[in-house]
C-alpha cells in the first residue's frame, strides 16, 4: 500500500461506534482473514505527497516487496495545490502502474479522495471549481487505470459518501467513520475482482 497521507489516521475525529483505525489497515486485516499467509507492506506518507513524489521515495520499496496486489491512493495533494496540471498527474501515474505491472503486480487498484469540498470550510466558488477539478481527475486517473489494466475506487462517487460526519473537524481529514467507508468501498471492489 502506497501513496498519500490520506492513509494516516493522526488527528482523526473520532464518531461513535467507528474505531480510529485507517483504512489501510483496515484493508489489510480483510486480506489476512482471507488469506492467512497474507504479508502486506504499508509504505506510510507525510501530508501533502504528489504522485511524483510517490514514484521517487515508495515505488522502489514497493517493488522490491514483489507484491501481486498493490494499493495506490493518491490524487489529493494534486487537487489541493494551487495549480492543478491533468497531463503532468497522467504522466506520473503511468509511470507507477507501469513499473508496478512490470514487476509482476497482478492486480493495481488506485484510490482516490472522497468529494473534497466537502472537507473543509470554503467559499461556494472555490468549491465549485474544486469540484469540477476533482470530476477531471477522476476521469484522466480511470483512462490511464483503463490504458494499465488496473482498478479504479473513486470514493467521492461512492454512495456512502455523502454523510456528514465522513470528515473531521480537521480540513481534509477524514473522521473515522470516513476511514470505514473507504476501506469498506475498497474491499468490495476487491471481493468482485476475478481471480487472475
Amino acid at each position: 500500500m502506497l501513496g498519500d497521507s490520506v492513509v494516516d489516521s493522526a488527528g482523526t475525529a473520532l464518531v461513535p461506534g467507528y474505531a480510529r483505525t485507517p483504512w489501510t489497515d483496515r484493508v489489510a486485516a480483510a486480506l489476512r482473514e482471507a488469506e492467512r499467509r497474507s504479508a502486506c507492506l504499508q509504505l506510510r506518507a507525510r501530508r501533502e505527497l504528489p504522485l511524483s513524489h510517490i514514484r521517487s521515495t515508495q515505488l522502489a520499496d514497493a517493488l522490491g516487496f514483489g507484491a501481486d496486489l498493490a494499493l495506490l491512493a493518491c490524487g489529493g495533494p494534486e487537487l489541493r495545490a494551487r495549480s492543478f496540471d491533468p497531463d503532468a498527474l497522467e504522466l506520473e501515474l503511468s509511470r507507477v502502474l507501469a513499473a508496478l505491472r512490470a514487476a509482476g503486480c497482478r492486480t493495481v487498484v488506485v484510490v482516490t479522495p472522497f468529494d473534497l469540498a466537502r472537507g473543509a470550510q470554503l467559499p461556494p466558488d472555490r468549491r465549485t471549481a474544486l469540484r469540477a477539478r476533482q470530476r477531471l481527475l477522476a476521469e484522466r486517473i480511470g483512462a490511464v487505470v483503463l490504458r494499465h489494466g488496473c482498478v479504479q475506487v473513486d470514493l467521492a462517487a461512492h454512495g456512502d459518501a455523502a454523510g456528514p460526519d465522513l470528515w473531521g473537524t480537521r480540513q481534509w481529514r477524514l473522521s473515522s467513520r470516513g476511514h470505514a467507508v473507504a476501506a469498506a468501498a475498497v474491499v468490495r471492489t476487491l471481493g468482485g475482482l476475478t481471480p487472475v
